[in-house]
């Protein structure tokens, strides 16, 4: 049995977890509204709420999130007055029951009693419980069988300590996953911090990490933690590792092996305890081959190496997503939540998503906030224009005439630009190996990062492009 205690430190904690020692309550204590969010979203409703009103909460406000998580679990609110005025709203709710401050153990044993009674009471059809609907594992919304096998890779590694290394395509949740591997492993009530490696400029990355004392560069003017000692005894995600440069790198790798660091300018030797979790939208194995990432650190981050599948993959999860933004922007927006017409949501699975989750958020926010009437259809999408075909073929301009060789040398280079110079990915729709790519580049006398495609104003041909 789930039970979510919203708090302030040092009130009600100490008694709960004195009652709760050895119980089948499985129990989770947040701070702040925010972190009440954030458990709701990755945990699910659970089975019962304690609630502590001295924090800077209105009833009314706590009312709203409570139904909201439906009418089949129960609630404590402790309140100075349970009977003042102003709680109307709680007394609205199903299952709510309000207990004078301070609370007893004696009253909150008693709580918790009559909690887990009900959760264990037979559900019944038309009976005044219901059965709890079931719920994303963690936030993760999907049932198709690539997103649960990454789901239950998760469920293997989140117990134990292991560094977890997640790749995936920009905008496939691979932050998502690494909350679902803290929240569900041993440092779960402990802190996870992230580093997000490309909105850190360069010259800056090692104060991020290690932190910096005061006077060791100009403008530090006093002594400031990095992310590894903010993450100590939790969790530190680390994002697109792949852009750290090789000199930091090799700090890193230390770090890992030894666990403790120096500060910038600093000479005390910094011990931590923390769970490594690393993300990439950049195969790391291919960056290795090309010498842009180091072999052994790899090896030391990549202990479990966990791969978020783009959305194109797994089409049949593109309508319970689209239905949750619906919800969720519809409910940001205070307009009543449409529904998607069946062309709809043939357009959206049908079409490719290279922005994968991301894009398909924003497109759905886009058509909740234009949309007039009480159904989305094909005409509020913002795809409508611009959508592919399904079967991945895309039109580019080439001349008649052109010989076989300099047609592939066009597709190639076309490809390049639209993957924006990414060889890997390149490598990856066109099926051929780096090494292969490489030297027909060197043949069109193309060696940039970035080549440029020669765009011809001819009619237009089709050719396959699964970008």
């Amino acid at each position: 049995m789930r039970l979510l205690v919203l708090d302030e430190p040092l009130q009600v904690v100490p008694r709960l977890q004195g009652l709760l020692a050895g119980s089948e309550w499985e129990t989770r204590f947040v701070g702040s509204l925010d972190e009440f969010h954030l458990a709701l979203k990755s945990w699910g409703s659970p089975d019962m709420v304690i609630v502590n009103l001295t924090l800077p909460l209105t009833a009314w406000q706590l009312a709203q999130h409570l139904k909201r998580l439906g009418g089949s679990q129960t609630g404590l609110i402790l309140v100075d007055e349970p009977a003042a005025p102003g709680l109307e709203h709680l007394k609205s709710v199903t299952g709510i029951e309000c207990l004078a401050r301070p609370a007893t153990a004696a009253s909150l044993d008693d709580a918790l009693r009559a909690a887990l009674k009900q959760c264990r009471a037979p559900r019944r059809p038309g009976g005044s419980t219901s059965p709890r609907r079931e719920t994303p594992y963690c936030g993760i919304i999907g049932h198709s069988k690539e997103l649960r096998q990454v789901i239950a890779k998760i469920k293997k590694v989140a117990p134990g300590d292991a560094n977890v290394c997640i790749m995936g395509e920009s905008g496939t949740g691979k932050e998502l996953v690494a909350r679902a591997v803290h929240q569900n492993g041993p440092r779960r009530n402990r802190p996870l911090v992230t580093l997000d490696c490309t909105a850190v400029p360069e010259g800056l990355m090692e104060s991020q990490l290690f932190g910096h004392v005061r006077g060791s560069f100009t403008g530090a003017v006093e002594n400031r933690d990095g992310v590894f000692s903010l993450a100590h005894t939790g969790t530190l995600f680390i994002d697109e590792i792949s852009e750290l440069p090789l000199s930091l790198q090799a700090k890193l790798l230390r770090v890992i092996q030894t666990r403790e660091f120096v500060k910038v300018g600093g000479t005390k030797p910094v011990r931590i305890d923390i769970r490594l979790v690393t993300a990439s939208n950049k195969d790391l194995r291919t960056a290795v081959e090309e010498g842009t990432f180091r072999e052994d650190l790899y090896y030391r981050i990549a202990v479990v190496m966990l791969e978020v599948p783009p959305l194109r993959n797994r089409r049949e999860d593109i309508p319970a997503l689209a239905e949750h933004f619906l919800q969720k922007f519809s409910a940001a927006h205070r307009k009543p939540m449409p529904k998607l017409t069946a062309q709809a949501v043939e357009l959206l699975t049908s079409y490719d998503w290279p922005g994968n989750v991301r894009q398909l958020e924003n497109c759905i926010e886009q058509a909740v906030v234009l949309c007039d009437g009480d159904a989305v259809d094909v005409d509020a999408l913002p795809l409508a224009e611009t959508t592919p075909k399904r079967s991945g073929w895309t039109s580019v301009r080439e001349p008649v005439g052109l010989t076989l060789r300099e047609v592939e040398q066009e597709y190639i280079l076309r490809t390049l630009k639209a993957v924006g110079g990414n060889r890997t990915r390149a490598t990856r729709l066109l099926g051929i190996s780096l090494r292969c790519l490489q030297y027909r580049l060197k043949a069109y006398g193309q060696s940039g990062t970035e080549p440029q495609a020669r765009i011809s104003e001819a009619p237009e041909t089709q050719y396959p492009l699964g970008v």
